[in-house]
């Protein structure tokens, strides 16, 4: 059984193409899970399949269903023979990678292989450890301890790399952070890392979520 989590704070973020991406998924007999916090108690028997795309979700329900499969979104489209990939006519956008994600491989190839399919001139970046530590202002402020009680191993790891900022340090951060990116368009995959992007771009640039890509 495949269980999607639509991600509580994507869904606000992004509520019609949220909408999109569940009834899409229903048309592939995956069911639509809630929240993740209580959510991933569906997350029982064997072969079980949680699709997430959100990386807080992600990390919730590896710490919490180990024995549960976890794929990205991303990941389940890729594998899709029949998927309506749309044109981006070979428009050159960059790529900001999730800090959370450093260690998600399969997940960080699948969105590069999806832009491709999408017609997309991925413009990476250097990959200096600023730009290795991007994730918007999640590591300006302490983890949360609701995150912290439902998965203390992977956000107690995390909250060693966290420096706490006030919001001016962080607007002012973010807007000098953002001033490295050429293209007119910016994509991640990241909650967080949307926030920042789209509170620090220059008037002519624009943050776009891969999802809202692949789901337009």
């Amino acid at each position: 059984m495949q269980y999607y989590f639509p991600s509580c704070k994507f869904t606000q973020l992004k509520p019609e193409t949220s909408e999109k991406i569940k009834q899409f998924m229903e048309t592939y007999g995956v069911r639509v899970a809630g929240c993740c916090r209580p959510g991933h108690k569906v997350l029982t028997g064997w072969d079980v399949t949680a699709i997430t795309i959100c990386e807080t979700c992600s990390i919730i329900v590896r710490e919490n269903r180990p024995g549960a499969k976890n794929i990205s979104l991303y990941e389940f489209v890729d594998r899709l023979a029949d998927f309506p990939f749309p044109d981006y006519n070979g428009e050159a956008i960059t790529l900001q990678d999730c800090y959370r994600a450093k260690n998600r491989d399969a997940e960080k190839t699948a969105i590069r292989s999806v832009l491709r399919k999408m017609n997309v001139k991925i413009i990476e970046l250097p990959g200096t450890d600023e730009e290795l530590r991007f994730d918007g202002g999640f590591l300006f402020a302490p983890i949360s301890a609701g995150n912290l009680q439902l998965a203390p191993r992977r956000f107690g790891e995390i909250q060693k790399d966290v420096t706490v900022k006030s919001q001016e340090e962080i607007n002012a951060w973010l807007k000098e952070y953002c001033e490295r990116f050429t293209t007119e368009r910016v994509a991640c995959y990241c909650n967080s890392c949307f926030a920042g992007l789209k509170q620090g771009l220059p008037e002519g640039k624009s943050a776009v979520h891969v999802a809202e890509l692949l789901f337009p």
